[in-house]
């Protein structure tokens, strides 16, 4: 007769040669893998040419292993996204406003025309009425904390005197990206706009911003 386990002791639970532990981490390369072949994807075919299967064959992995990670396309596409994000330079606390204004305007600028994040921007555009939740993602990760470090940089500016004290912060970040992104992407096919158009653009918004 076989007798009870005592109080306390743990049964083994037979396991066969090669399974998988229970809590194993993720494969990181894995992970890599399929965060690049959604960004090849996205670049080659758009939103719309982007599905699962296309990720995993791409990717040289099997769907599963995409289902552990995201529940399905939208999700995986957004931290695909976001994966490619660039920083901001980080600014002396008292330096020109209107330098700081300058590296970050140049900063956005440089990335746009030369990083994936600016590569993929046209996809970015072109998919706003169709993918709205992806989008909002998008923007809430990726957009929202570029226009917060230029926003503290303009709110300094009007602390210090140096910029209007009613001045709307917001109009004034839009008044600032805008127009280097519409130049970056119309200028897409010829010559890349450089460094000293974004001092131009900032000495130009400067004129209706400052004190």
């Amino acid at each position: 007769m076989t007798s009870a386990p005592t109080a306390g002791a743990v049964a083994s639970v037979p396991t066969s040669p090669g399974a998988r532990p229970p809590g194993r981490p993720r494969s990181v390369a894995a992970e890599r893998a399929i965060i690049n072949a959604v960004l090849q994807l996205v670049a080659e075919q758009g939103f719309d040419g982007l599905s699962v299967e296309g990720v995993a064959a791409r990717a040289g992995v099997g769907k599963g292993t995409i289902y552990r990670r995201w529940p399905g396309k939208e999700a995986m596409l957004v931290d695909a996204l976001a994966s490619v994000s660039e920083e901001l330079p980080a600014l002396p606390a008292d330096g020109s406003i209107r330098d700081g204004l300058v590296e970050m305007v140049d900063t956005i600028r440089s990335s746009t025309q030369s990083t994936p994040a600016g590569r993929l921007l046209p996809k970015v555009m072109a998919a706003v009425s169709q993918y709205p939740d992806v989008i909002e993602a998008y923007r809430g990760r990726v957009v929202d904390a570029r226009a917060q470090a230029l926003r503290e940089l303009l709110a300094r500016g009007v602390h210090q005197g140096e910029l209007r004290p009613d001045l709307d912060i917001d109009m004034a970040v839009t008044l600032l990206v805008g127009p280097v992104l519409y130049l970056v992407m119309m200028r897409s096919g010829g010559s890349a706009i450089d460094r000293s158009a974004c001092e131009g653009l900032v000495d130009g918004v400067l004129d209706g911003l400052r004190a």
